[in-house]
């Protein structure tokens, strides 16, 4: 199996190490070990820390952890939650067991690479569901029914969505679970930006739990500011974790008992957790869109309604990959082009770290963006 070069993490992996100020990074502000033992009873925490034995851990994660993940949803028990290493591995995992030559697998685009490139490998016919700027970024469920055939295996949807923000309601969710009912297919929900959103009741319920045939993948990294600990899950039907199972083995086998601890930690307190993200989020958000306003026409832009990242359009006189090219080389910004999720003239921000850093980065951005615009 021949797989394309993954852009997004070949572009950040090239340079984000040089990088005065991230722009791109799609994460909330990462706690550190002190703030997050600060969650609980920071002595008793380190005692119950200082005692894990570094062996390996239960492969498809331990059933304390696997019991915390299963309370974020309202109809999943433990023993249908796979623990896997990032969300990147339980996509990964769920193309390789539900995907053969010649199915079709319909994806949400633009898209997270793994999202469709590892079914492309596998032979699947990918078509893309395509978000557009001009259209809000709104879904087109029209557009998706076309879309599905008689070989559709495989509906990838992702909400919030990355990279542009947008969310699908619960009706248009449960009007496409209804359709894989109804025709047999499997939707993969990818909802690792779930829990931050900038309204009052925007979000809809977790797909796991509004269908049989809804498989969802979650993450400890994007909205619980925990990529460190490469922890994500699969909450799906017992037959489909067992298979991803066996494929685990020849992946990662386990995760850390210390990730597992905490993790656990984290999703006791994910209230907390959350509250702490989205205020980051909120002040970094508004600070953006402003930056956005005071740019138009340059700009064009549809305000992210949830998650950590946005994808404006660019109209520039030079590529947006050369564009952040140069704003990395003069200035330290690093931001993604769209050219790396195959949607050239656009850029995607990441808004989830530190505000201060935020704020300065984007007054660097804006004296590279005012040297290109100047002729």
């Amino acid at each position: 199996m021949k797989i394309r070069e993954f852009l997004v993490e070949r572009w950040l992996n090239t340079l984000e190490l040089g990088a005065r100020f991230n722009l791109a990074e799609t994460d909330a502000k990462p706690f550190t070990l002190e703030e997050l033992l600060a969650l609980g009873d920071r002595e008793e925490l380190l005692a119950e820390l200082a005692a894990i034995r570094l062996g390996y851990n239960p492969t498809m994660g331990s059933f304390a952890l696997r019991q915390a993940i299963a309370g974020l949803y309202q109809s999943v028990t433990p023993e249908q939650v796979l623990v896997t290493g990032g969300a990147i591995e339980a996509d990964f995992l769920l193309a390789n067991v539900l995907v053969e030559p010649g199915d079709t697998v319909i994806v949400q685009f633009p898209a997270y690479q793994v999202l469709y490139a590892v079914a492309e490998a596998r032979g699947a016919t990918v078509k893309r569901w395509t978000m557009s700027l001009d259209n809000g970024y709104r879904p087109d469920l029209d557009r998706l029914a076309a879309l599905i055939d008689d070989r559709t295996k495989l509906v990838v949807i992702n909400t919030p969505h990355n990279p542009t923000g947008a969310v699908l309601t619960r009706e248009e969710l449960e009007t496409i679970l209804g359709w894989a009912e109804e025709r047999g297919f499997w939707v993969l929900s990818d909802e690792v930006y779930h829990g931050l959103a900038y309204e009052e009741g925007l979000l809809p319920p977790l797909a796991r739990d509004l269908s049989p045939r809804a498989i969802s993948v979650g993450s400890m990294s994007k909205t619980f500011g925990l990529s460190g600990l490469r922890l994500g899950w699969i909450a799906g039907p017992e037959e489909i974790l067992q298979a991803c199972w066996s494929w685990k083995d020849y992946t990662s086998i386990s995760n850390s008992p210390l990730s597992d601890f905490l993790a656990r930690l984290a999703l006791v307190n994910v209230d907390r957790v959350w509250e702490r993200n989205l205020a980051l989020a909120r002040e970094n958000r508004r600070v953006l869109l402003d930056w956005f306003e005071e740019n138009r026409p340059i700009i064009d832009y549809v305000a992210p309604r949830a998650g950590l990242v946005c994808f404006p359009r660019f109209n520039l006189p030079i590529s947006t990959e050369e564009f952040c090219r140069r704003a990395y080389e003069e200035r330290g910004v690093l931001l993604v082009p769209g050219e790396c999720f195959e949607m050239p003239g656009h850029i995607r921000f990441g808004f989830g770290g530190d505000p201060a850093e935020f704020a300065a980065g984007l007054r660097e951005l804006g004296e590279v963006l005012r040297e290109v615009t100047a002729g």
